[in-house]
């Protein structure tokens, strides 16, 4: 059987006492940027080594013992990490559609009982906050690449409305900048000029086909692509344009 580190009660710490948990929680470092976490727990008492240690680490860390709607609005914009080790009474209910980050499981029939991305509780403090500072950066890189739009080593800012290639920013109108991104969220897919000038200029402009063709030439070279090579808008000749392979 799996040995588990006690958890050591932090009223069972004196002032001064060498701490249990690492040099961090030790220190108190001044925390200049932090990121938020929520611990629904219907038993968080059992949880403050984790706490202690995260806040040494610079989250802000917010403890409850139920999840109502009030602790959920909290949670917005924050890593939920859910106790589910309680069975009955004590289980920790979620409303439909919130899916917490990491649910603490008290086994592996529990895990997939909740599918949920879980961690057998309880388990050695460094594995627990090993796996949180995993997922925390995971979260971070999802929320990063789900404002962009990406095709080879060109990189559109949708909050930022920016365009990138191989780092460097291109700057386009507002126009250039509409057409790349409708090619660019097409995936491929060939997009007829009627298809273009309806996403670009909405279906009240009655403007011809040879003006998509124009701002598209416009684009390629501020992009550097040939049309006799395209890198990144190629041609279907009768159809319209899409992604270069």
């Amino acid at each position: 059987m799996q040995n588990y580190e006690e958890a050591v009660p932090l009223s069972t710490l004196a002032y001064g006492q060498t701490s249990p948990y690492g040099e961090a929680a030790e220190t108190g470092s001044y925390c200049g940027t932090t990121r938020r976490i929520v611990i629904v727990s219907p038993r968080p008492a059992l949880l403050y080594p984790v706490v202690l240690e995260l806040t040494a680490r610079c989250y802000d860390v917010m403890l409850f013992h139920h999840a109502d709607e009030a602790v959920l609005g909290l949670a917005n914009g924050a890593m939920l990490l859910v106790d589910r080790t309680q069975g009955g009474p004590e289980a920790i209910r979620l409303p439909a559609g919130v899916r917490p980050a990491l649910s603490l499981v008290g086994s592996e029939a529990q895990a997939a009982e909740w599918g949920e991305p879980g961690l057998l509780w309880p388990a050695p403090l460094a594995v627990v906050l090993e796996r949180i500072e995993r997922t925390a950066r995971e979260d971070e890189v999802r929320e990063h690449t789900a404002g962009t739009l990406q095709h080879k080593d060109l990189t559109v800012d949708l909050r930022r409305m920016t365009a990138r290639r191989e780092g460097e920013r291109v700057e386009l109108t507002k126009t250039e900048y509409d057409l790349l991104t409708a090619l660019l969220a097409a995936d491929g897919e060939v997009l007829t000029r009627d298809a273009l000038m309806d996403r670009v200029w909405g279906d009240t402009y009655f403007g011809g086909s040879n003006t998509v063709d124009a701002h598209i030439k416009s684009l390629r070279q501020k992009l550097g692509d040939d049309p006799r090579r395209p890198r990144y808008i190629a041609t279907v000749r009768g159809a319209g344009y899409r992604l270069a392979d």
